[in-house]
């Protein structure tokens, strides 16, 4: 019984050293919700392969929220650990569209199509071209400097996709329903922005206190057509 009471004591007193810490990494969460009003659509090119119809693509609003990226803007830079993440190319398209990594991230970029594809990017942040690869083969890229990074393929010029490099860990993707959570904010004013590729940014100003919860809410403007 002696060792049991003293067992409970022990879990006990470790949960209370522990839970401040995890308290207050709720409790400073910036937590919310993106909608888009309507489906984004986009115009596609004729193919270099006059064979074979490339479809349009129809995009609902809930798979569009995956082409949106919620981060702290003006965040202090930190120490961050790299990630690796892939972006396939598949039915000429590149799957994911928008991915967000941290300083020193490392992105692949597979090929699943049975024809060549040649990726590349002119953007300031990260230039890069990988030449010409066929199906099966995989190339990446490390990604050293923080910004959005535009990728393309040179073959076919309906491919595009988006880097997002953070040198801070407050950034995150909406789940499907939508719902999103920045853990952790430093309590202070802060702007947190909803980027989408095509909408643009949206900021909303909110005041994280410990203690009080926090919500920022996003619909983001959809271009007149």
């Amino acid at each position: 019984m002696i060792a049991r009471v003293s067992l409970v004591v022990a879990l006990a007193l470790g949960a209370a050293h522990a839970s401040p810490a995890r308290l207050q990494d709720a409790e400073t969460a910036v937590r919310g919700r993106v909608e888009i009003g309507v489906p984004v659509t986009t115009r596609r090119p004729s193919t270099p392969y006059p064979t074979r119809a490339v479809p349009a693509p129809r995009l609902a609003p809930e798979s569009e929220r995956r082409n949106v990226v919620v981060y702290l803007r003006n965040a202090r830079p930190q120490q961050v650990a790299p990630m690796r993440v892939a972006i396939r190319q598949r039915n000429e398209s590149f799957t994911p569209r928008v991915v967000a990594v941290t300083l020193g991230s490392e992105v692949e970029f597979p090929n699943d199509d049975p024809i060549y594809h040649n990726v590349f990017s002119l953007s300031r942040a990260k230039p890069f071209n990988l030449g010409r690869y066929p199906k099966g083969r995989t190339r990446s890229v490390r990604f050293d400097r923080t910004g959005v990074v535009k990728v393309f393929c040179e073959i076919h010029s309906h491919m595009s996709a988006t880097v997002m490099v953070f040198d801070h860990p407050w950034f995150t993707t909406p789940g499907e329903d939508g719902r999103f959570e920045l853990p952790a904010i430093p309590p202070g004013d802060r702007e947190i922005t909803a980027w989408h590729e095509r909408l643009g940014d949206t900021t909303s100003r909110v005041r994280v206190e410990v203690g009080r919860p926090v919500t920022a809410d996003f619909v983001l403007p959809v271009p007149e057509q």
